[in-house]
């Protein structure tokens, strides 16, 4: 839409699949039949790929039944979950309850200043139940900066940074936008929730690798045995000139894969694993290398995502969003269907891999003696 200030879709990845199979049997050694044929196997057995997702979430690399998509995705996350009343799904979603329950048990959460929503009741909060409230609270210099996102989203959809502009502009990331405009269009797009948050500001060594945009970890957490443990850890960057980590403006972002126990990078990528490529050092400032670096404060960032899962117990897999900030790791986000395609992307490697299949069937079994034998969905 001409105009549009928000970006509140994900573009549709496409690929040319005729140009697609070949390349594959070029870099692979395999005849395109080979390869179309595996392209049909991926859609009818093991997680049913789409031919976009074959090639993109790299399946090509190897068996084509480890790795996920989208549905296939969802299906395994909510076979991680309470079904029932134990399932808190709902709350989870809710990035506004999420984080007052979060807080109230002590883990670190940004700080709230405001909230959009024309019909819901936010306790203490500034409640801007009109586009015109929002925008004047949205032009008074003294409200910002801050970090605004939909109560209910994903994939960083409707998320902006708020600074102060010129006169009856707003900054949103390096880019100056009439503030009633974007307060109208927050009005039709978010009428259930939009939040204004703290803007979380990164430490200088990070920031010269990653820019200023906010690159958080995505920890995923499995309960197993011992209690809760980190399965895997992804550092993404923001795409350089963009503000969130997600690809959802049309350019590539960077996925580092961390190692668990260290929080050091032992690989990075570049856009997807077909079109995309691996990197060594960073986009931002070249001469930084990101293989080796590692993550400050990692033992913390372990501790609060192992702890802070406990507090609910129905549900054996969570994604933990963490942003390292000048105050330490914060938990920018947490997640009930975590996508697990940022861990094939990082790792080059499918998701459902035999060491993984191994945990999730007995994480799943340990769910189910914890919230009931007929729990597990």
């Amino acid at each position: 839409m001409a105009g549009k200030i928000l970006t509140t879709s994900v573009p549709k990845p496409s690929i040319n699949l005729p140009a697609a199979v070949n390349r594959t049997a070029a870099l692979t050694g395999r005849s395109p039949f080979q390869v179309g044929r595996g392209v049909l196997r991926a859609m009818l057995t093991g997680q049913k790929l789409t031919p976009v997702d074959y090639f993109v979430q790299g399946a090509w690399l190897g068996d084509a039944a480890e790795f996920v998509g989208g549905t296939s995705n969802l299906l395994l996350n909510e076979s991680l979950q309470a079904a029932g009343h134990a399932n808190l799904t709902g709350l989870l979603n809710d990035k506004y309850l999420t984080g007052l329950v979060l807080e109230a048990n002590g883990f670190p959460v940004p700080a709230l200043k405001a909230v959009f929503a024309t019909d819901r009741s936010f306790g203490p909060l500034p409640t801007l139940k009109t586009a015109e409230a929002l925008a004047d609270w949205t032009s008074d210099a003294s409200n910002l900066s801050a970090f605004a996102k939909p109560v209910d989203g994903s994939m960083a959809l409707g998320s902006v940074p708020l600074r102060a502009g010129a006169a009856g502009l707003v900054d949103i990331g390096g880019r100056q936008v009439d503030v009633t405009a974007l307060a109208h269009e927050v009005a039709q797009a978010f009428p259930q929730g939009w939040l204004i948050q703290e803007l979380l500001k990164q430490p200088a060594e990070i920031e010269a690798l990653i820019g200023p945009g906010v690159g958080t970890v995505r920890v995923v957490t499995l309960w197993e045995a011992g209690g809760p443990r980190v399965m895997y850890a992804v550092w993404r960057h923001p795409a350089v000139g963009t503000w969130v980590d997600s690809a959802i403006f049309g350019k590539p972002n960077i996925g580092c894969a961390l190692d668990p126990m260290t929080g050091e990078v032992v690989q990075a990528h570049v856009g997807d694993l077909f079109k995309g490529k691996p990197i060594t050092h960073s986009l931002v400032t070249p001469e930084l290398p990101l293989i080796g670096y590692r993550l400050p404060g990692w033992p913390e960032v372990v501790r609060i995502c192992n702890e802070a899962h406990r507090l609910f117990p129905a549900h054996a897999l969570l994604g933990w969003d963490i942003a390292l900030t000048d105050r330490g790791p914060v938990i920018s986000e947490l997640n009930s269907n975590p996508l697990h395609m940022s861990y094939q992307r990082a790792f080059k490697r499918g998701f459902l891999h035999p060491e993984h299949v191994a945990r999730l069937d007995a994480a799943r079994a340990l769910m189910r003696s914890r919230v009931g034998e007929k729990a597990a969905k």
